[in-house]
């Protein structure tokens, strides 16, 4: 059985300095591929370009011009916003599960989860050990991990602050491809965290399951 992982942001609040989870800010790469792949075919676009466009939609942006309004309003009819709604619903409605997702990375990569806590592989971990739930954890990332009881393990934090000054962030695109550790992590989900806040007022809460 794989080990996946379980994670979530927490940005501090300057008024009550009580850590807060972040809600729904992120894109699931799984979800979201098929809705690039239909974009990339209506309209020609590359897989980035459609992937800005996807993101700029479902982060409630306006549109840059007519061609971008037109997309957006396909993206209208073909993403459901049933919170209920599951991929498998696809077959029978023509529409696709929405890709927003309270957890900034969701893959598989056991040389990543190596690096973040020392699961899975033997790669330096970006901290010195595991160190559990922080004791400020917020109520609702608390009220999650307490729901995996004995199935949860390994658990973390890592500020953002500490994932931009590591080794990692700081290797190659090349490197990081010859370490199997991938590039999407350390660019894409830092990038995005980086939008949320101060890198020292941002960190990311996790643990594994078996």
């Amino acid at each position: 059985m794989g080990c996946d992982i379980h994670i979530y942001a927490e940005k501090k609040n300057k008024e009550t300095g009580k850590w807060e989870k972040v809600g729904h800010k992120f894109v699931d790469v799984f979800y979201s591929e098929p809705i690039i792949e239909l974009m990339q075919t209506w309209y020609k676009l590359s897989f980035n370009d459609a992937k800005v466009i996807l993101k700029r939609y479902l982060n409630q942006k306006e549109p840059r011009n007519k061609a971008e309004r037109h997309i957006f309003k396909t993206l209208d009819m073909k993403i459901s916003n049933d919170p209920n709604f599951r991929w498998w619903d696809h077959d029978s409605t023509g529409k696709y599960m929405n890709p927003k997702t309270d957890q900034p990375y969701s893959g598989r990569n056991y040389n990543l989860f190596g690096a973040l806590a020392g699961v899975r592989s033997d790669f330096d971990m970006i901290t010195d050990y595991a160190r559990g739930l922080p004791n400020d954890v917020s109520d609702e990332v608390c009220e999650i991990s307490d729901s995996w009881d004995v199935d949860g393990h390994s658990h973390n934090y890592i500020t953002l602050r500490e994932l931009i000054d590591n080794i990692y962030y700081k290797m190659s695109d090349e490197k990081l491809d010859e370490l199997e550790l991938g590039t999407y992590f350390f660019r894409d989900v830092i990038n995005d965290l980086k939008e949320i806040g101060n890198p020292d007022d941002v960190r990311i809460v996790f643990w594994f399951d078996n």
